[in-house]
């Protein structure tokens, strides 16, 4: 399993490292910024980091309500849906590659199910304060062999999961601009 840790707290304005677990030299460093405006968030950007230089891989436009991926703009309105029921408040179903996954919300784990499978394919553990130890950063691990494709996409799946969540969290309501 591949995974990234976020280097600060500001889960869209950091660098996304590969875990020191891991040795594989073809793990990828990624890091994310945010463009904020008079009415908030408007733009928050992913890239990979080769040293000195970065290129943009895609992005979030909180406003537009989309993801744009290696130049392909998806409306969040076609990658997600709500399931009626039981589970409504704490569920989300998104589309992608041709499958769909359940996105859910427990003991301070993102979690992220293909429909037709029980295990996850990507989890995002949640920053946690500590007093007496250290802090524990966020992270995100992700299945055995996932194309890169889709580790952007489930990165911004988590990021806009959990921004809405915290966003919830400070006023009580969700933010209708994102």
């Amino acid at each position: 399993m591949s995974s990234l840790t976020f280097s600060h707290i500001d889960i869209i304005n950091t660098t996304l490292v590969p875990s020191s677990q891991q040795p594989d030299s073809s793990s990828v460093t990624y890091r994310t910024k945010s463009i904020i405006g008079f009415r908030g968030r408007k733009t928050t950007t992913l890239s990979v980091v080769d040293g000195e230089s970065e290129k943009v891989v895609g992005g979030i436009d909180w406003r537009d309500k989309s993801f744009v991926i290696n130049g392909k703009e998806w409306q969040l309105s076609v990658l997600k849906s709500k399931p009626t029921g039981l589970y409504k408040t704490s569920l989300r179903i998104w589309d992608w590659g041709g499958q769909s996954y359940k996105i859910r919300l427990g003991n301070k784990q993102w979690t992220a199910t293909s429909t037709t499978r029980l295990t996850p394919v990507v989890t995002f553990n949640q920053y946690q304060s500590n007093i007496f130890k250290a802090n524990q950063p966020a992270s995100i691990h992700f299945a055995p062999g996932m194309p890169e494709i889709d580790k952007i996409f489930f990165i911004f799946v988590m990021l806009y999961s959990e921004i809405r969540m915290q966003d919830e969290s400070a006023d009580g309501h969700l933010n209708p601009d994102c």
